[in-house]
């Protein structure tokens, strides 16, 4: 097949790797496999028969439907041992045991036996511990969309949660909003390379000689509000430290390991496409519950009657909050993250060089301080430029 006959899927700089094309292609031509960056991404085989259904259901090329303004709640599951084990408030464990308690079926982000990031289906309360919790590095899809639409064609509720642009590309994938399906999206800054977490993973197992079993991205201390980055190891012995200072966390928030596409996110907005979207609730006033913000407490959006009928019958504690509260709290819901100067650099460093002399230049603690003064730099030169300009 020549070059010019490849479908049109979206560009590479805004293709956000939801997988509908791939799920969606009658003929099993696109794959999702991964680039120089350790992204997913379509790429089309010469099955293709150029009949255009990957075109007509990528989210990227067709635009949404705009929604009111949501509804607005700060929230928490009163129980603990769930929350606990949850990032903020432990609201998707409420909605996800409900699902169960239903009959229902539930799919979510989870932790494979190698500790990469797949979308998994939970059937009951056992198997639902592994979808709790945060998991910032973007998940293989994998076949979640199909079996998702069996389940719902079989008459079965589903509940699926996953980014906004997952939860975006399922309903793509269906061509409709069925009424036993319910979505759940995350606030998001940015989805972390799958390719950079296998490779801190191996440098993990390297340096302390042991595999990493099991990991924690935000895990709680009791009585405070601090989140953990916690591994796991096969000897029981555990790394712990603050999860801004873990080598992901510092990279995550110089914003160095995310996609290309969520730079420019369309859904980094309070105009969400799940039914219900799920945060972190910050910056709260301090003699609001107190404690129960030691916590966590769940940001929670309400973007549907389908959501507020769910969310209706939960034993759910919760407070209205206003929609400017919800945006001050989580940047995600107003903007993109920008480009740092130092991604192009990064990844160019992680295709060519060892990943040991790419953590120590770009991750390491005195890296990450470095970064923070070229960026304070760079702040203060346009702020001195705008001044002598006015």
């Amino acid at each position: 097949m020549s070059e010019l006959q490849w479908p049109k899927l979206a560009p590479r700089d805004r293709c956000t790797g939801c997988g509908a094309c791939a799920s969606g292609c009658p003929k099993n031509a696109i794959h999702l496999l991964p680039d120089r960056e350790g992204f997913l991404r379509p790429t089309v085989t010469d099955a293709c028969i150029q009949c255009g259904h990957c075109t007509h259901i990528c989210p990227v090329l067709r635009q949404r439907e705009k929604r009111s303004a949501p509804a607005v709640f700060a929230a928490w599951c009163p129980d603990e041992t769930a929350r606990s084990a949850s990032t903020a408030g432990g609201v998707f464990y409420l909605l996800a045991d409900y699902m169960l308690e239903g009959g229902g079926i539930v799919f979510g982000a989870a932790l494979d036996e190698e500790l990469h990031v797949r979308h998994v289906a939970a059937r009951n309360g056992q198997e639902l511990t592994r979808l709790l919790g945060a998991k910032p590095v973007q998940s293989d899809i994998g076949d979640t969309y199909e079996r998702i639409r069996h389940h719902l064609e079989q008459g079965r509720r589903v509940l699926f949660s996953g980014t906004p642009c997952q939860v975006d590309g399922l309903y793509h994938y269906l061509g409709e909003h069925p009424e036993n399906l319910l979505t759940v999206d995350v606030v998001c800054s940015g989805v972390v390379s799958p390719g950079v977490w296998d490779q801190l993973l191996r440098s993990m197992a390297y340096v302390k000689r042991k595999r990493p079993t099991d990991v924690s991205f935000s895990a709680k201390l009791s009585g405070s509000t601090e989140r953990r980055f916690r591994v796991l190891f096969e000897d029981n012995s555990t790394f712990d430290a603050p999860a801004g200072k873990s080598e992901l966390g510092r990279g995550r928030r110089r914003a160095l390991l995310f996609r290309p596409s969520c730079h420019t996110c369309s859904y980094a907005s309070t105009d969400r496409p799940g039914d219900l979207t799920l945060g972190v609730f910050r910056g709260l006033p301090r003699d609001f519950y107190p404690q129960e913000q030691c916590r966590g407490i769940s940001l929670l959006l309400v973007n549907t009657a389908k959501g507020a009928q769910t969310l209706d019958v939960l034993p759910l504690k919760k407070e209205a909050r206003t929609l400017e509260e919800a945006v001050a709290c989580d940047p995600a819901l107003s903007a993109p993250v920008p480009v740092p100067a130092e991604r192009a650099e990064f990844f160019a460093a992680f295709a060519q060089q060892p990943f040991r002399q790419v953590q120590s230049r770009f991750l390491a603690p005195l890296a990450y301080q470095a970064g923070r003064g070229r960026r304070r730099l760079r702040d203060l030169f346009h702020r001195k430029s705008k001044e002598g300009k006015s």
